[in-house]
């Protein structure tokens, strides 16, 4: 992969901004193995569902003042869109998905200036 400072490197993954950085990252990830044209879908699974266990693994150890990584899983997907173009999907573990929807729940009621 490109090089790419991953959020949990930052000194600012904490609470509920480790779940930002968290999910951007993520996005990278996954967007990076959708791209892998020259290899196997199979292939491309395989190494992004490693990668992403990587990447929470690497939140669970480095984010502070946040618990919404502990015991948490992903499982990536793959789909094909109405486009015919692949894309990788991560399903989130219920406790992650819960922490998740909050932040989304949160942001939905802050004012945008």
């Amino acid at each position: 992969m490109t090089t790419h400072q991953w959020g949990y490197e930052r000194a600012d993954c904490k609470g509920d901004h480790a779940l930002n950085l968290f999910l951007e990252d993520l996005e990278h990830l996954v967007d990076h193995y959708a791209g892998q044209a020259g290899q196997q879908l199979e292939t491309r699974l395989f190494q992004a569902q490693a990668a992403a266990n990587k990447l929470l693994q690497a939140y669970q150890k480095n984010a502070r003042n946040t618990e919404a990584f502990s015991g948490q899983f992903i499982e990536i997907k793959s789909v094909v869109d109405a486009q015919d173009t692949l894309q990788l999907v991560p399903i989130f573990s219920s406790g992650l998905k819960q922490h998740l929807v909050r932040l989304l729940k949160r942001s939905n009621t802050t004012t945008q200036h």
